[in-house]
C-alpha cells in the first residue's frame, strides 16, 4: 500500500481497501476529485463560465484564460458523460458557457502556431464525448458558432509534432456533425503522424528522438476520438492504434512506483496524472493488455501520490508537481490554466460505474511481486524498479533536437528524484568543462544496460562523448571513451536528492574519500564513485597517459531546490584537465537504503579496443561496447511546421 505523506483530505470519501486494497481509491474517490476541480473553475469563471482564471490575479492573459476554460469543460464533458443523471445542473452551467463564449467572441481566434487550437481540440473533445448533454441542445447560432471557430484551423501552420493531431481533431468534430468534409485534410495529418512511430507503441514527439509522456496523453488520446468522429472509414486505423495501443502499455506500465510516482522525465509534468489516460483509454478501446484491475491500480495510485501532497487542497493546481509551483519543470508556454491537462487522467469517468474495471478488485502491479528490469527498445530506455524506486536509464530520449533540456538530455531519471535546471549543474551525466550537449546519434539498449554517442560543444571544440552502461542489482558501472577534451576538465555525477525541511535536518551528506560521495534524504540516496582513468589508444591498459588523473569528490548544491523539495544536492566527481582522447569508468547507485554502501566495485586489467572496453569488475570480466546502431538523422534539423 502506498505510504500515506499525510492525513487523507477531508473531501475525499473515506478509503475504501475492501475493493482497492492497494491505493483505498475507488470511483467515488476520482468523482470527488473531479467535482473538486470544477468546483474551482466555477468559483474562478469570468463571463458566464466562457473564461476561467486560475491566477486570479489579473496576470493571466486570455489564452490562459482560455484555457481555464476549455480544460476544465473537458473534465466537465468527461464527468457529465459519465453520470448524466445525476449532472444536469453542471451541463447547463457548461452549455451557457459555449453559449457565452460564442455570442460574445470571447475566445480567441485560431491562427498559424496557435495555442487556442490546443484548447479548441479539448472543447471538440468533450462536446464529442457528452454530445447529448453539451452539444444537441444548444441553439443553432451556438452550433454554428462554434464549428466556425473550429474550422479557422484548417489550412493553418501548426508545430511538426503532436499540435498536427490538434487541427485533425477539429476538422474531425466539424465533419462529425455535418458542417464540412475535412477528410482529407484528417488523413494527411495522421499519415504525419505515421512518420514518428517506432515501434513498441512509441512515438517520437516530431522528428529526431523526443520521447516522454506525450506519448501517453497525445499519441495514444487524440487518434482514438478522431476515429470515433469518423466512424468505419478509419476503423483499418484505429484498429491499428489498438495495437500499438496495448504494446506501450506493457512496457509504460512499469514507469510507475508502488507509492504513485510516475518517473520525472520530459516535459509538460505539471499534467500530473493526465500521465494515467492511456490505462483508461485501453478499457474504453476494449484492449487487454493488461488485467484490469492493475491499470485501476496503477491509476489510483497515481492519483493519491498526489492529493496525498495536498495538490488538491485549495482546489487549483499549481504550474508544479507537488502543491506548491516548481519552476524547474515549467514550460515557456505553460499558463495558470494549463495543469488542467489533468483532466485527461479522468478518462476513466465516461465507463459505467458497474464496468469491471470500478467493480474488480485491485490487483498488485509486477513490481509489488518482486524486482523488475525491462528494455524498452524504441526510446533505447531501460527500466528497473526494486524497493518501491522506479529508475529509467535513458540512453535514447533527446527532447527538442537544438535544446540542451535538463528534463530529457540525463543519463537516468526516476520516480524518487527530479533532474537539476541550473547553470552550470548537472545531474546523472558525464560532462566536459563548458560544453553543451547535443543530440544522441546513436544509441542502443540491451537487457542489462546500453550505449549512447554524443557530440559536445566545448566553448567552441567538438568533443565526442561515447558511453556504455552496466546496470546491476546494487549499481550502475558506465564507461566513457571521451575525445577531443584535451586540457579539459571532466564531471560525472549522481541523482539530485531532494527534501523539504527549511534547515539541513532532513539531509544526510558523506564524502568517504577524494574518489566517492554520497548524499541522502527523505529515504533516497545517491552516491558515485571513480574507478579510474586509461588513455584511449586502442591496446591501451595504462592509467591517463602514463600517470594517475587526479579527480576530486563532493557534493553540488542545487540553489532552489527541485520540485520535489526546497533543497537538493548530487555527487560529483571532477576529474584534472585531461591529456588527451581519454577512457573513464565510474559507478552510480540510487537507493531507498544507503547508496554509498552499494558502491564496491574495482577494475582491473582494463584493455581498449576500438568499439569497445575490457576490464575486470571485482574479479569479474565485463565487455563495455560503444553504440554501433544506426546514425539518428531527424535531429538535424530543427522544429519545422506543419500545414495539413
Amino acid at each position: 500500500m502506498p505510504r500515506l505523506l499525510r492525513p487523507s483530505p477531508h473531501w475525499m470519501p473515506d478509503l475504501d481497501h475492501e475493493l482497492s486494497p492497494y491505493t483505498g481509491y475507488a470511483r467515488a474517490h476520482w468523482e470527488a476529485a473531479a467535482d473538486r476541480l470544477l468546483s474551482s473553475a466555477r468559483a474562478h469563471a469570468l463571463e458566464g463560465g466562457a473564461l476561467v482564471d486560475f491566477a486570479g490575479d489579473g496576470s493571466s492573459s486570455p489564452v490562459d484564460r482560455l484555457e481555464g476554460f476549455a480544460r476544465t469543460f473537458l473534465l466537465a464533458a468527461l464527468r457529465i458523460a459519465g453520470a448524466p443523471a445525476h449532472t444536469g445542473s453542471e451541463a447547463a452551467h457548461w452549455r451557457e458557457a459555449l453559449r457565452r463564449g460564442v455570442a460574445g467572441r470571447l475566445w480567441p481566434r485560431l491562427s498559424d502556431h496557435s495555442q487556442p487550437t490546443v484548447e479548441a481540440a479539448a472543447v471538440a473533445i468533450g462536446l464529442h464525448v457528452a454530445r447529448p448533454q453539451l452539444w444537441e441542445p444548444l441553439d443553432d447560432a451556438t452550433k454554428a458558432g462554434i464549428c466556425a471557430w473550429f474550422d479557422d484551423a484548417a489550412g493553418t501552420w501548426c508545430a511538426d509534432n503532436n499540435h498536427v493531431l490538434l487541427g485533425a481533431t477539429l476538422a474531425a468534430f466539424t465533419t462529425s456533425v455535418g458542417l464540412r468534409d475535412r477528410r482529407a485534410l484528417v488523413e494527411n495529418a495522421l499519415d504525419r503522424m505515421e512518420d514518428w512511430y517506432r515501434g513498441d507503441g512509441w512515438y517520437t514527439d516530431g522528428d529526431g528522438r523526443r520521447f516522454d509522456h506525450y506519448n501517453a496523453y497525445a499519441f495514444h488520446w487524440y487518434p482514438f476520438f478522431i476515429a470515433r468522429m469518423l466512424g468505419t472509414r478509419l476503423d483499418d486505423r484505429r484498429a491499428e492504434y489498438r495495437k500499438r495501443l496495448g504494446a506501450f502499455l506493457v512496457g509504460y506500465q512499469h514507469l510507475f512506483s508502488r507509492d504513485g510516482a510516475p518517473v520525472l522525465m520530459g516535459r509538460s509534468l505539471i499534467y500530473r496524472w493526465g500521465v494515467t489516460a492511456p490505462f483508461w483509454m485501453a478499457r474504453w478501446e476494449g484492449v487487454d493488455a493488461l488485467p484490469l484491475s492493475r491499470m485501476r491500480r496503477i491509476a489510483s495510485g497515481t492519483l493519491r501520490h498526489f492529493t496525498d501532497q495536498g495538490v488538491l487542497d485549495d482546489g487549483i493546481l499549481s504550474l508544479g508537481w507537488r502543491a506548491a509551483p516548481a519552476a524547474d519543470i515549467v514550460q515557456s508556454y505553460s499558463g495558470s490554466g494549463s495543469p488542467y491537462w489533468a483532466s485527461k487522467g479522468f478518462l476513466g469517468l465516461l465507463l459505467a460505474p458497474d464496468d469491471a474495471i470500478w467493480t474488480d478488485t485491485e490487483s498488485p502491479m509486477l513490481s509489488e511481486h518482486s524486482d523488475v528490469r525491462v528494455s524498452i527498445p524504441a526510446p533505447r530506455w531501460l527500466v528497473e524498479s526494486r524497493d518501491g524506486l522506479v529508475t529509467l536509464h535513458n540512453f535514447g530520449s533527446d527532447g527538442h533536437p537544438t535544446r540542451d533540456d535538463h528534463l530529457y538530455r540525463r543519463l537516468q531519471f526516476s520516480t524518487a528524484t527530479a533532474p537539476v535546471c541550473g547553470e552550470g549543474q548537472r545531474d546523472c551525466d558525464l560532462t566536459i568543462e563548458g560544453a553543451v550537449h547535443r543530440a544522441a546519434s546513436t544509441a542502443t539498449v540491451t537487457p542489462r544496460g546500453g550505449a549512447v554517442t554524443r557530440a559536445l560543444d566545448a566553448a567552441g571544440r567538438q568533443v565526442e562523448t561515447a558511453v556504455s552502461a552496466h546496470v546491476g542489482d546494487d549499481a550502475t558501472v558506465y564507461v566513457a571513451r571521451v575525445r577531443g577534451a584535451a586540457g579539459l576538465r571532466l564531471t560525472v555525477s549522481g541523482a539530485a536528492v531532494s527534501w523539504e525541511e527549511d534547515d539541513d535536518r532532513g539531509s544526510s551528506v558523506q564524502v568517504s574519500s577524494d574518489r566517492a560521495a554520497a548524499v541522502g534524504a527523505a529515504g533516497v540516496w545517491a552516491g558515485i564513485r571513480w574507478l579510474g582513468a586509461w588513455s584511449a589508444t586502442t591496446g591501451s591498459d595504462a592509467e591517463g597517459s602514463g600517470a594517475p588523473l587526479p579527480v576530486e569528490a563532493g557534493i553540488e548544491r542545487v540553489a532552489g531546490g527541485t520540485a520535489l523539495g526546497e533543497h537538493a544536492a548530487y555527487p560529483r566527481v571532477t576529474t584534472a584537465p585531461v591529456r588527451g582522447d581519454v577512457v573513464i569508468a565510474w559507478q552510480c547507485a540510487l537507493r531507498r537504503d544507503r547508496g554509498f554502501e552499494a558502491l564496491t566495485a574495482d577494475a582491473a586489467d582494463v584493455r581498449v579496443a576500438e568499439d569497445h572496453v575490457r576490464l575486470t569488475l571485482n574479479g569479474e570480466e565485463q565487455v563495455f561496447r560503444w553504440s554501433a546502431s544506426e546514425t539518428f538523422d531527424g535531429d538535424r534539423h530543427a522544429q519545422r511546421a506543419f500545414r495539413p
